[in-house]
C-alpha cells in the first residue's frame, strides 16, 4: 500500500467540486492514510477530514514546518508531507496527488499491469497532466508539437508532483530549499534522479485544472526560475539556454533581446488560431512581453555569474538553504 499525500491552501474557495473529483478518484489507489499539509484558512482542512471519515482513510493534518523560513511555501508544505510520513509511517511509497489533479481512470491499473514497483531501481512514477484546457494542445499543434512528448520533456528538465509516487529509500535525506516556492517539484525529481533512481512515466496521468496564471504570478515565477538556476542549477530548457549565452558575454544574447518583438506578428496570427481573437490578442501580447522581461532580468542577473552551478554538484555539496 501506499500513503497519499496533498498539499493545499485554500482549495476548497477556490476550486471546490474539482476538490471534491480529486479525492474520489484517489480511490483507485490502495491507501490507508492521507497525510494533509494546509496552509491556508478556509474550510479545506473540514472537508477533506469529512471525506476521509466517509470513506474509511485516516487522515494526517498539519501545517507547514517553517525549517528556518519566514513564511510557508510549497517547498515547506511538500517537505512536511515527507518528513510526516517518513517520521510516521513504514509504508514503501509516498504519493502526491495535487488538488487540481484528477486522477484518470486507470493509473493504478497501469502500474500493477507493468510491475512497475517490482523494479526495485524505479524511485519516482510520474503521470502526465493532461490539460482539461484543449488550448495548450491547439497552440502546440500549430508549432508542430506534440502535446505528450512536450509534456513529458517538461518533466524531464523539471519534474512534476500532479500525480508522483517516490520510493520511500529515493526520498530519504531530502532537503527542500525553502524558497523553491513553484520549484520544490523540480528539487525532488532531480534529487531521485541525481541519486540514481529511475524515473517511470505512466502515461494514464491526471485531468489537470490548471488556471492560467496571472501576468504578476507569471513574473514571480520567473524570477524564482532566475534565481533556481542561479543558486541551484535547476533550469528549464529555456532559462537554460538564454541563460548561458547572457553567462558568456556573447552579443547573442543581448541581440536576444529583440526576439521577443520580431515574433510578436507571429505569436498575434499563431495565438487568434488556437484562443480565438480576443483571447489570442491578449495572450500572444503577454507571451511575447514576457519573454522580454525575462530575458532583461537574465542579462542583469548573470553579468557577473560565471557558470551555471550542475543540480546534482550542488545536492552533493549539501550546500542547502535551511
Amino acid at each position: 500500500m501506499a500513503i497519499l499525500a496533498m498539499i493545499t491552501k485554500n482549495s476548497w474557495s477556490t476550486r471546490r467540486q474539482v476538490l471534491l473529483e480529486v479525492l474520489n478518484s484517489s480511490l483507485q489507489i490502495p491507501y490507508r492514510a492521507l497525510i494533509l499539509v494546509d496552509d491556508g484558512d478556509d474550510e479545506t482542512g473540514d472537508v477533506v477530514r469529512d471525506w476521509c471519515d466517509n470513506h474509511g482513510k485516516e487522515l494526517v493534518y498539519s501545517r507547514s514546518r517553517l525549517y528556518g523560513h519566514p513564511h510557508p511555501t510549497r517547498a515547506t508544505a511538500r517537505q512536511t508531507a515527507i518528513d510526516i510520513f517518513l517520521e510516521g509511517f513504514k509504508d514503501e511509497w509516498l504519493m502526491f496527488l495535487d488538488d487540481d489533479a484528477v486522477l484518470r481512470p486507470g493509473w493504478w491499473e497501469w502500474v500493477e499491469v507493468n510491475k512497475v514497483l517490482e523494479d526495485g531501481a524505479v524511485g519516482e512514477v510520474w503521470g502526465i497532466n493532461w490539460d482539461v484546457d484543449p488550448a495548450r494542445e491547439r497552440l502546440l499543434s500549430l508549432f508542430g508539437l506534440d502535446l505528450k512528448q512536450y509534456l513529458i520533456r517538461k518533466f524531464e528538465e523539471r519534474g512534476g508532483t500532479h500525480d508522483t509516487l517516490y520510493r520511500r529509500a529515493a526520498i530519504e535525506g531530502v532537503r527542500i530549499p525553502p524558497e523553491l516556492h513553484v520549484y520544490e517539484d523540480a528539487w525532488l525529481h532531480h534529487w531521485v534522479r541525481c541519486h540514481g533512481w529511475k524515473s517511470v512515466i505512466n502515461p494514464v496521468g491526471v485531468a489537470h485544472y490548471h488556471p492560467m496564471p496571472s501576468l504578476k504570478a507569471e513574473k514571480e515565477k520567473l524570477e524564482l526560475a532566475i534565481r533556481a538556476a542561479l543558486k541551484y542549477g535547476i533550469c528549464e530548457y529555456e532559462h537554460v539556454r538564454v541563460m548561458a549565452g547572457a553567462a558568456s558575454g556573447s552579443i547573442t544574447a543581448y541581440l536576444s533581446l529583440l526576439r521577443p518583438i520580431l515574433g510578436l506578428v507571429p505569436m498575434l496570427l499563431t495565438c487568434t488560431r488556437a484562443y480565438g481573437v480576443r483571447r489570442g490578442l491578449v495572450e500572444a501580447v503577454k507571451r511575447q512581453y514576457l519573454k522580454l522581461w525575462f530575458r532583461w532580468k537574465v542579462l542583469r542577473a548573470v553579468k557577473d555569474v560565471e557558470r551555471i552551478p550542475d543540480v546534482c554538484e550542488v545536492m552533493r555539496s549539501g550546500e542547502v538553504e535551511e
